[in-house]
Order: structure tokens, then C-alpha cells, then sequence
């Protein structure tokens, strides 16, 4: 998900298109953030 969603993946594809998966990006990330803390990694 995080490389599909990759803004510099996009980049060609318009600035809307930017902000949009931007967005998605962070939520993955956010996401990866939170499965790391619950299941202990670093």
C-alpha cells in the first residue's frame, strides 16, 4: 500500500491526484505506526 500510494509514485498524475494520495500515504503510515507499537517493535 505505501508504494502504491507513494506520493513520488504519482507525481506525474497532478497535483490533485498528489494530494490525494498523500493523504492515503499518511493513513498507511499511521497505520504501520500503530501495528508496530501493539505488537512491540521499534
Amino acid at each position: 500500500m505505501a508504494v502504491k500510494f507513494h506520493p513520488d509514485k504519482v507525481a506525474a498524475l497532478g497535483e490533485e491526484v498528489q494530494k490525494a494520495a498523500k493523504e492515503k500515504f499518511q493513513h498507511v503510515q499511521n497505520a504501520y505506526e500503530n501495528i508496530k507499537k501493539q505488537r512491540g517493535f521499534s
